[in-house]
């Protein structure tokens, strides 16, 4: 009887224990979900105290929106390739040749003849990372890293270092209500293939447990391919907004457009260890990231102090949304 009562107290003990976890864990979720949410009013409210005549207004609110398309946009293709496991240095540089690309065949033939090539463009580049990842064993980081120079570069050769204009027929997608198109069907397609589909339970197979998943069936390089292949559909297509926005294809666009993503996928509540995330977290991100901005510049702060405040909030989002049990040793 004794030990029998002991055995029930061990159990009972491990109950317990197993439903603090789900607990914590539970809170821990619950906590990343909507941390972003609770950042974005408290920055509404700050800068909404500190200059209500400038900061809140509708011409101000639109002008934060218009802003949050194109890094939207991009930001859709990156959650699912860091939700996966990976990461993209790359789309900043794949959006400025997608575009340059995408402008002078739309100049030469008609604006949807445009639109598919940079689309195709952003398709290669994302295969070309996706394949070294995934079959000749490059880290993401790495790949995309050297993809983010080579992809520079032949902007460069290709404009010549000059601009390229764009087509009448993209001016549509540079001024609201036209802009706002093409980021809500990138948002649904992604949206529904990440949450509806096989695809997207594989995504988060991959960035969780990946041996696990390979273990069950799961086909894993297709699957890495394929994210980095929406990466830079999404690059490419967020290319084009932006350079229907300025009038013209510059060798130059989507400089350090890459980081930015990063924080707004990041800032969504997204963990950079993959394995879960939220793509409409994902565009409270990118408004939390342009609210700040828009914000300090209203309220005169420099150029130099934006780039700080920028950077500290990447930390605390990271801070905040990183699984540390699953790295083993950080370094």
């Amino acid at each position: 009887m004794h030990g029998l009562k002991e055995k029930e107290m061990v159990q009972t003990a491990e109950q317990g224990a197993a439903t603090g976890k789900v607990l914590k864990t539970g809170g821990r979720e619950v906590a990343r979900k909507f941390i972003p949410f609770a950042a974005l009013a408290l920055l509404i409210v700050i800068f909404g105290i500190a200059a209500p005549d400038r900061f809140m207004t509708f011409d101000n609110a639109r002008t934060v929106l218009v802003q949050t398309v194109v890094l939207a946009i991009v930001a859709f293709g990156s959650t699912l390739v860091i939700i996966a496991g990976s990461i993209d240095l790359s789309v900043g540089s794949v959006a400025a040749l997608s575009s340059m690309v995408g402008a002078s065949v739309a100049m030469e033939v008609n604006g949807l003849a445009g639109l598919i090539a940079a689309i195709v463009v952003g398709m290669i580049a994302g295969a070309a990372n996706g394949i070294g990842l995934a079959y000749l064993k490059v880290p993401s980081f790495i790949m995309t890293l050297g993809m983010l120079s080579v992809a520079r570069g032949l902007t460069l050769l290709y404009s010549g270092t000059q601009p390229i204009m764009t087509p009448g027929d993209w001016d549509w997608m540079g001024v609201a209500p036209g802009i706002y198109i093409p980021g809500i069907v990138v948002f649904i397609a992604t949206f529904c293939l990440f949450g509806f589909t096989a695809f997207g339970r594989y995504v988060s197979a991959v960035g969780g447990q990946e041996k696990v998943a390979s273990m069950s069936g799961v086909r894993v390089n297709q699957v890495k391919v394929l994210v980095f292949v929406i990466s830079g559909i999404t690059a490419a297509i967020g290319g084009v907004v932006l350079a229907s926005r300025v009038g013209a294809a510059t060798p130059m666009a989507g400089t350090g457009m890459e980081l930015t993503v990063i924080a707004a996928v990041v800032l969504g509540g997204t963990p950079l260890t993959g394995g879960m995330g939220s793509l409409v977290n994902t565009i409270v991100g990118a408004l939390i990231i342009n609210i700040l901005l828009n914000g300090l510049i209203i309220v005169g702060i420099g150029a130099e102090l934006q780039i700080i405040a920028q950077g500290l909030v990447l930390f605390a989002a990271v801070l905040v949304s990183l699984d540390r049990k699953k790295i083993g040793i950080i370094k």
